[in-house]
């Protein structure tokens, strides 16, 4: 139903475009005709002359309908935004060609049908000052329609472009989201305050380090929930204050490595990133002491992170999914860059990420 409302859309807009163009080339029409007229019989045509009006609102009707089907050939053949003053020249003499050959054609008609008489008495195809005034009347009209229609064009293009920016600002703000809402689940703070209670009694020392800690993610977490993206060493320092977190529960069954050269920190990343995948590997992989999880996080060539986390036990319960992690990170790293997110579920669980410069962002930009 959706694909037919498109189409259906479509098509009516295309109409509405060839029913435009028709209307204004059949004014054209009228307009040339009237100026001919009065320069060649020194009066202003009139209702005895309904005939010679209505053959060129034809002619340019038609000649409109030609030039759409024109445009969009030249739209397709030669791009606006790579060849812009060879597409406007092309187009210029098209419209003027195109409608010189058809205007003298009807006239050409007229004259060896013996009708020029619809036009007015004196009308000659063959009288070179006539066809002059006709050429030069073309060009200027085909010159003034050639800088609407590109003007037109750049500003439909503009405006297409300007939506299509706000609409994936607007998707990857939902994505943020969405990964937002995963880190301030009542789950999360629930299983933090437990720890906290427990450490009250046991370790005053460290439970005031985990709340510093829990509190610094929850103002990551905030700092970050409108931004495209953030710096690696930004996103580094949070999954150390995450493990922290993490390692007080699970303590020396939970290891978590990080491997990456100075030379990589100030490469960008979609924010939680790296976070949402330690949690998906604890959360897919209970850690105990006869079976403790690794996690290690280093980089390929300076083109790709690569995290790896360890296979130990399924969970005994089934945990669901929330439709956020992977195919969450998936769809942010769209805004950046066409190189793939890449998973491999072998004997390890090793999740690849393409490295984005900031150059790339400008260029994208």
């Amino acid at each position: 139903m959706k694909t037919q409302f498109i189409q259906r859309t479509f098509m009516q807009e295309k109409f509405r475009s060839i029913i435009g163009s028709a209307v204004v080339a059949s004014i054209a029409g009228i307009l040339v005709y009237s100026y001919l007229f009065t320069s060649e019989t020194g009066s202003f045509p009139n209702l005895n002359h309904t005939s010679g009006f209505l053959i060129s609102a034809v002619t340019g009707a038609v000649t409109g309908i030609i030039i759409y089907f024109l445009n969009r050939f030249l739209n397709h053949v030669i791009s606006w935004q790579r060849n812009y003053a060879l597409r406007f020249l092309a187009g210029f003499i098209g419209y003027t060609l195109l409608s010189y050959g058809i205007f003298m054609g009807v006239g050409q008609l007229l004259t060896e049908t013996g009708k020029t008489s619809i036009l007015w008495r004196s009308f000659n195809v063959q009288d070179d000052d006539l066809t002059w005034k006709l050429a030069i009347l073309l060009l200027v009209a085909s010159f003034i329609y050639a800088v609407i229609y590109s003007l037109l064009y750049s500003y439909k293009h503009y405006a297409v472009i300007q939506i299509d920016v706000l609409q994936q600002e607007r998707k990857q703000l939902e994505l943020q989201f969405e990964a937002l809402k995963s880190q301030l689940s009542p789950h999360y703070l629930f299983n933090s305050l437990n720890t906290i209670s427990s450490l009250l009694y046991n370790d005053p020392q460290t439970a005031e380090q985990f709340i510093r800690r829990l509190a610094q993610t929850y103002q990551y977490v905030l700092a970050t929930q409108s931004k495209r993206y953030v710096t690696l060493q930004e996103e580094l320092e949070f999954v150390k204050s995450y493990f922290y977190l993490l390692r007080i529960r699970f303590q020396q069954s939970l290891q978590v490595e990080i491997n990456i050269p100075n030379n990589l920190v100030l490469s960008v990343i979609p924010p939680l990133t790296l976070q949402l995948l330690v949690e998906n590997a604890v959360k897919h992989n209970p850690a105990t002491a006869e079976q403790p999880l690794y996690i290690y996080i280093s980089a390929i060539d300076n083109t790709q992170l690569k995290v790896v986390n360890t296979k130990t036990e399924t969970p005994k319960t089934k945990i669901a999914s929330t439709r956020i992690g992977l195919e969450n990170i998936r769809q942010r790293y769209r805004y950046f860059t066409s190189k793939p997110v890449q998973i491999k579920d072998e004997a390890q669980y090793t999740v690849l990420l393409p490295i984005i410069q900031r150059q790339q962002l400008n260029q994208a930009s």
